[in-house]
């Protein structure tokens, strides 16, 4: 965990009202828990998921981050040999979104590893990373399995129809832009630094599994207009609905915007996040509040132009934060 003090955290609103939902129980079955994640998606978009109950998890977590620290430690000349121009696979170095504040790029690297590499069984990376592919697709497994069980929780609750059942929209055969992101954000001293944190947006996905030790995650909280911070929780993953599972379920789950900013104005040591990113496959389609269709892959590319660019609005909306729909 971070080792900022108490004192200091006074200074920030933290977010107090998320709800805490156990792995364990959601395996079983358990219908308080399973109700409980239903209103979870539709109250507040964000939620702690207590990983406690699995002691393979915890640990695979740990020789993640080992292999991230050691594979972020390159030099850039290194890293840079995994670039594929993509957004969901290969590494890609700071500074190729907007940043949240204004006149700066993100404060982040990047390498993401495909769920279609995990369902080919090949990294497509070049580097010495190539050598721990078998930890980052146990990983994609057990992440992607844990998204799957709760969204079939999810439609249970709902008693959706075959068709309409979330998981369904989700299917190996077909394309899907899911994917494993390990993110860095190196340490600065906070002095007016040209890169810096995460600017605000909500995801496009269908759900987000994250882990991470360090402060920095910030939601707006809905129903208002207050930035809380998230705090990182010991064994505890951070679960949020996206884009993809707020349009299919009608706008009842919320896909909520965050971003992430140094916790102090300064960022005093380097922040790893790992974020599977779970997607539909790229033919399923919905509408937005003005009627207009979606497919999946076309949101998803829309939604990464605009984060590149400062100035793409359309009809005066942020694609960014999900107010188009």
């Amino acid at each position: 965990m971070a080792t900022n003090s108490a004192a200091a955290h006074d200074q920030y609103i933290i977010s107090s009202s998320l709800p805490t939902l156990r792995l364990d129980l959601l395996r079983a079955g358990d219908n308080a828990e399973s109700k409980k994640l239903l209103d979870a998606c539709r109250t507040y978009g964000f939620f702690y998921l207590d990983l406690t109950s699995d002691s393979t998890l915890c640990q695979y977590w740990e020789k993640i981050l080992a292999v991230m620290k050691q594979y972020f430690e390159q030099p850039l000349e290194v890293k840079i040999q995994d670039a594929h121009g993509s957004d969901n696979t290969g590494y890609e170095p700071i500074g190729n979104e907007v940043g949240p504040n204004p006149a700066t790029r993100d404060g982040y690297e990047s390498l993401k590893v495909s769920r279609r590499e995990f369902l080919k069984n090949e990294v497509e990376l070049s580097t010495s990373i190539r050598d721990r592919s078998d930890t980052i697709f146990r990983f994609i497994r057990e992440a992607h399995g844990i998204t799957m069980m709760m969204l079939e929780r999810l439609s249970n609750e709902m008693d959706l129809e075959a068709s309409a059942r979330f998981e369904s929209f989700h299917a190996d055969t077909r394309p899907t832009l899911s994917t494993l992101a390990f993110l860095r954000y190196p340490k600065h001293d906070g002095c007016a630094p040209d890169n810096v944190g995460h600017n605000m947006h909500t995801d496009i996905g269908s759900l987000t599994f994250l882990l991470t030790q360090q402060w920095g995650l910030q939601i707006l909280s809905p129903g208002s207009d207050r930035w809380e911070f998230v705090k990182p929780r010991l064994k505890h993953a951070v679960i949020n609905v996206g884009d993809s599972l707020h349009f299919p379920s009608g706008g009842q789950f919320a896909s909520v915007v965050h971003r992430v900013i140094p916790f102090e104005g300064k960022q005093q040591e380097d922040r790893y996040s790992i974020a599977y990113l779970m997607r539909v496959n790229d033919d399923v389609r919905w509408s937005d509040r003005s009627g207009k269709v979606w497919s999946a892959k076309e949101w998803h590319d829309f939604k990464f132009d605009a984060f590149r660019t400062s100035d793409t609005m359309e009809n005066g909306i942020q694609v960014v934060t999900g107010m188009r729909a």
